[in-house]
């Protein structure tokens, strides 16, 4: 049985049951036998009134005159529900001459008729309030399943524009990466082969990486220690790195070559543009609620760089789509220092 199934017995039983007990207990006074014979008529009602709203909820599915887009079928939901009053009205007098020798019918013509059509209309009422309740029932689980189909949907629009991003980062890291190489290989052949070496294993973290939509710090740091060893054939003793990230944040968990973005702009803009030694930091560290992780480089921001703007809007936008809005990625300069910070939530842990 599935939940949905499960749901509707359960409401079924529960009001149809309460229906019978309140029957059964306004059936106690006066003699016993009488009580218990008056008692027994109510729970067979009962009963067929739960078999009468079980017909008409498949006739309704059937037919989908309720759960439809287009308007209610009133004409045929009300003859629907007077047929319903009239046969469980019938019931009732059936149970009547069973149990009770026929006393419903000791009444005048008159009173008769009257008691009949007053019966017809509370029946119908009953069963117009059950018919409202399970249209009340299928608009919300219409509504929850549009919510699942869009929260699907959402996420399906997320992981493309993931990829999308992703996709514009590896081109342009690779370009970088074969400028440097290309640029060993006037200067030292041998420094270009080691490059070459740590270049393809790069190329391996960044395949692996885009099969995730997350990896681990401690993962991306080992990564961005190849590609700066690398760029250390280049510059030599110009590129001067310090890392400090404690073990403990090395489960925190960013979008794939985030920092390797932080890391290249810190190079280009940094390394490249002195004819002197340029510091490189990497750091990060825990704060109430978020974890920080900066990359700076010495040297002046340079607001006017396309590549820059690109890559930290880029940065930024899969920050967001993969953590929410309180995941962020800035840029600033202070004394000299010129310094990417990449801020996540408590909660980015492996």
């Amino acid at each position: 049985m599935t939940r949905t199934e499960r749901d509707y017995w359960v409401c079924q039983l529960a009001g149809w049951g309460t229906l019978a007990t309140f029957g059964v207990l306004s059936s106690s006074f006066g003699d016993w036998r009488a009580g218990l014979r008056f008692a027994v008529a109510k729970l067979c009602v009962s009963m067929t009134g739960l078999l009468l709203s079980h017909t008409w909820r498949g006739l309704l599915r059937r037919r989908a005159w309720i759960d439809r887009a287009s308007g209610l079928p009133m004409a045929r939901l009300a003859a629907g529900l007077l047929a319903l009053a009239v046969m469980q009205t019938g019931f009732l007098l059936l149970s009547d001459l069973m149990f009770r020798g026929g006393a419903f019918f000791a009444d005048s013509a008159d009173e008769l008729a009257f008691d009949l059509v007053l019966l017809v209309l509370l029946w119908l009422m009953v069963f117009a309030f059950w018919t409202l309740c399970y249209a009340v029932a299928l608009s919300r689980r219409r509504a929850e399943r549009f919510e699942v189909e869009k929260l699907r949907l959402e996420v399906s629009v997320k992981e493309a524009e993931l990829r999308a991003l992703q996709s514009q980062v590896n081109p342009h890291f690779f370009f970088n990466c074969l400028s440097s190489i290309r640029a060993l290989v006037y200067e030292d052949a041998g420094a270009a082969a080691r490059a070459i070496n740590q270049l393809a294993g790069m190329m391996r973290h960044s395949l692996q990486a885009g099969h995730r939509p997350t990896a681990r710090l401690d993962e991306e740091l080992a990564a961005v220690n190849a590609y700066l060893d690398m760029e250390k054939l280049r510059f030599d003793e110009r590129l001067q790195l310090a890392v400090d990230v404690p073990p403990e944040l090395g489960s925190v968990m960013l979008p794939p070559m985030v920092l390797q973005t932080l890391a290249e702009n810190a190079v280009r803009h940094g390394v490249e543009r002195t004819t002197g030694s340029c510091r490189i930091r990497i750091a990060a560290r825990r704060e109430p609620g978020r974890v920080c992780i900066t990359v700076a480089n010495e040297g002046r921001l340079i607001t006017d760089s396309a590549s820059t703007r690109v890559g930290l809007a880029n940065a930024s936008q899969r920050l967001a789509l993969q953590f929410g809005a309180t995941a962020t990625c800035s840029i600033d300069e202070s004394e000299g220092w010129v310094t990417a910070t990449v801020t996540l939530p408590a909660e980015a842990t492996a």
